[in-house]
């Protein structure tokens, strides 16, 4: 038996294609550029835009290559393309290079470096200026070139982009015309953060946009009739209660990204002495980690790490706001928090605000595929 909740989301993607999805994503974008822009260019300017060209990372780039080109075009990843075989490999990421930064960061100190401000000794016997930026990112090339994945059987030689990429395949491909419960279908795996939309109409098979997660779950949120999911998530049958990955509020920023790293997740909870529910870092921290390729301390407690590096990368009007409900939140509450945020997950928080669980869009896509069929 369906419920509300479940049976009104089930329908707007029965009832809408991938291309529904792109058309209102563009026009979001255009709308944000003009309430951004310092010059409040105009709607009709802005749509000159409308099919920016897809970021594609050559299959022949190193790991360094690729990462400079997410680093460059500000993106948290990218299709990867195999020319000589016309053949799209899969998703490079930048959790794929998160490892490296970490690595790069404790041979930065390790070989005496030191951040601005800090008291830290120089040492004078390298090559290279320590307070330079450049030596960061050297080290953080260095860590590149030497990538090692946690693999079963581990990954031979060196690992090459298209090894990192076919981790992440494109495959089942999706078209405009393709269905959106299918590219849910997708979204709904573990690590499928972002499904490409290819159209093989010129006859080769090339990618003309990205559907996220975060574009998804915004589109549904505005198709969904008000009122439509004002149902509890208990009594919507919601599942929430779960283990909840988290780390204390005085951890430092290299073991709260390698705790990332190793659970291969964008998002953890940071909580205080009590297990009070005081923070969280998301995607776009990690990509500003990745972008900030070490000019912030990561030896220091989490939260300060990301207040720096969130307002070193922050653009115009963006925001990080934590991320939670009760467990008395509606369905309602939870899909917009998501899509007002972006975010891949909402903590779920009992009265003194102690995490006792996590709703992920992968959640929600599973709920309404299972409760909303009558």
């Amino acid at each position: 038996m369906s419920n509300k909740s479940a049976a009104t989301l089930l329908n707007v993607v029965e009832t809408h294609d991938a291309g529904d999805v792109m058309n209102f994503i563009t026009r979001k974008k255009a709308l944000d550029r003009v309430r951004n822009s310092v010059s409040r260019i105009s709607v009709d300017s802005a749509k000159k835009d409308e099919n920016p060209a897809v970021v594609v990372i050559d299959s022949k780039m190193t790991p360094l290559e690729a990462s400079t080109l997410l680093w460059e075009t500000n993106v948290m990843g990218a299709p990867v393309y195999n020319a000589e075989s016309e053949t799209w490999v899969g998703m490079f990421d930048a959790r794929d290079i998160l490892s490296c930064v970490i690595a790069a960061h404790k041979e930065f100190e390790a070989i005496g470096g030191h951040h601005p401000g800090e008291d830290t000794h120089m040492v004078t016997d390298v090559d290279i200026h320590l307070d330079d930026h450049k030596t960061r990112r050297d080290l953080i090339a260095k860590a590149l070139q030497h990538i090692k994945i946690n693999s079963k059987p581990p990954s031979p030689g060196a690992v090459t982009v298209s090894y990192l990429a076919a981790r992440n395949p494109m495959t089942p491909f999706m078209t405009k015309e393709s269905s959106l419960l299918d590219v849910c279908k997708i979204l709904a795996c573990r690590q499928k953060h972002r499904v490409p939309i290819t159209d093989s109409s010129s006859g080769k098979n090339a990618c003309i946009g990205i559907i996220s997660q975060s574009g998804l779950v915004a589109f549904i949120a505005n198709k969904c009739p008000p009122g439509s999911l004002d149902v509890k998530m208990v009594d919507a049958g919601l599942e929430y209660k779960k283990d909840v990955v988290k780390i204390a509020d005085d951890a430092s920023a290299s073991d709260a990204f390698e705790l990332l790293d190793s659970h291969r997740l964008s998002g953890i909870a940071v909580v205080d002495e009590d297990g009070k529910l005081i923070g969280n870092t998301s995607a776009r921290d990690i990509k500003n980690a990745v972008m900030d390729a070490g000019r912030t301390n990561m030896d220091v407690d989490i939260l300060s790490y990301l207040a720096r590096v969130r307002q070193s990368q922050m653009m115009q009007n963006d925001k990080y706001p934590s991320c939670h409900v009760r467990e008395d939140a509606t369905v309602a509450h939870v899909v917009n928090l998501l899509a007002k945020t972006g975010y891949h997950r909402v903590f779920v928080v009992d009265d003194d605000m102690k995490p006792v669980g996590v709703v992920s869009f992968a959640d929600i896509i599973k709920f309404f595929i299972e409760k909303g069929v009558e």
